[in-house]
Formats: structure tokens, C-alpha cells, sequence
């Protein structure tokens, strides 16, 4: 489909067909389209929690505030920022390296640039939820592309989701989507102009 396309019949569907079930290879195919959203460092900060087995859809739809769609949808995705990705530090220093990114003996240099960037907590989280939105909204479009409708959403408690998912605590959950076959028929809500949401070189 043709990205603008894509952008202008993407709608957040919030009902679904339960015959539907997406396969395991389809779910993981949107994923690996996703996983090419831009990061820093190529740190890649997100981590998807894929729910399709129905009594964990339930037991999920509970954690969301009873939102029939979370297990009416063939599955229901926890997007989580991995508030440790700097630690992959020395794995993206070394690719670097080998791609001729940065010098051999710049690795060092790469590493302690990462790490001195994440040392603050609040960096830490700030680009864990950064990185998993940039990951959702592309997981969204992938999966519209691929004829799969989507809901993201915030209605949810995470620490209930933490607790009954075994989630560690590397990880936070950002936000959660729906994902499976469905339609959004009503009119499109309106969307601010250009001239409402630009300011150009300062205000």
C-alpha cells in the first residue's frame, strides 16, 4: 500500500473479528518490520509482551480496565522501554567498528559516550518510553500495510501488568496495542491545521 495511504485509512479499531487468529509467523513479521524504527546509539529500547493465549487475554483485559477489545483482538501487544538498553553498549561499539562506523581504537570512546549519556535515571526512562513509541507507531503502520487493524493504548495499570506477567524491572510499560482484523467505520475525528501545531525558528 502506498505510505500515504497507509497513514490516511489507519484508524485506532477498538472492535475486532474473534474468528480471526493471527498467526505466530504474521505477529512476528509485523515485529521485525517495526524493529527498523530509529534509535539512539541503535540502542533499540523496546520489547514486545504478546498476548494471544485466551486466558492470558483475560487475565491482560483485567490489567485494562476491562477493555473488551484487549481480548476480542487475535492478539494484545505490551510495548516495553528497556530502560538498560546502554547496556548493549559494547555490542553496538563493536558493529561499529567492523562497519567502519567509528575507528577500531574509537570503541572506548563510543562505550563511555553511552554510558555517561544514560547515567541519569530519568534519560534512562525518558528514552525507554522514546524508543518503544517509535517502535508502536511503526508496529501500527506495519500492521496496517498488512491488512491488521490496531488500537494503541494507555488504559491500563502497569504495575498490575508487571506483577501478573512477570514483567522484570528493566522494563516499563509504555503503552499497549491491539492488534487483529477489524474496521473503524465512523468518521474520522477532525485533525489540527498545519498553521495550529507549526512555529517556525522560535517562538
Amino acid at each position: 500500500m502506498d505510505f500515504s495511504k497507509v497513514m490516511q485509512e489507519r484508524r485506532s479499531v477498538k472492535k475486532y473479528d474473534q474468528n480471526v487468529k493471527m498467526t505466530k509467523e504474521k505477529i512476528e513479521k509485523i515485529i521485525e518490520i517495526a524493529s527498523l524504527s530509529p534509535s539512539a546509539w541503535n540502542l533499540q529500547q523496546w520489547h514486545f509482551l504478546i498476548v494471544t493465549d485466551e486466558d492470558k487475554k483475560q487475565l491482560l483485559q483485567r490489567c485494562a480496565w476491562n477493555q473488551p477489545k484487549v481480548s476480542e483482538a487475535s492478539a494484545s501487544i505490551v510495548v516495553l522501554g528497556d530502560l538498560l538498553a546502554y547496556e548493549r553498549a559494547g555490542e553496538v561499539a563493536e558493529e561499529w567498528a567492523q562497519k567502519s562506523y567509528v575507528p577500531s581504537d574509537g570503541k572506548k570512546g563510543l562505550i563511555d559516550s553511552i554510558y555517561n549519556f544514560y547515567e541519569d535515571i530519568q534519560t534512562q526512562r525518558d528514552e525507554a518510553i522514546r524508543g518503544a513509541s517509535l517502535a508502536a507507531m511503526s508496529l501500527m503502520l506495519t500492521a496496517k500495510d498488512m491488512g491488521y487493524a490496531t488500537c494503541p493504548m494507555i488504559g491500563f495499570d502497569p504495575e498490575a501488568i508487571r506483577k501478573e506477567f512477570s514483567i522484570p524491572d528493566r522494563y516499563v510499560p509504555a503503552l499497549m496495542i491491539t492488534l487483529g482484523k477489524g474496521e473503524e467505520t465512523r468518521e474520522r475525528a477532525s485533525r489540527r491545521s498545519p498553521k495550529e501545531i507549526i512555529t517556525y525558528e522560535t517562538f
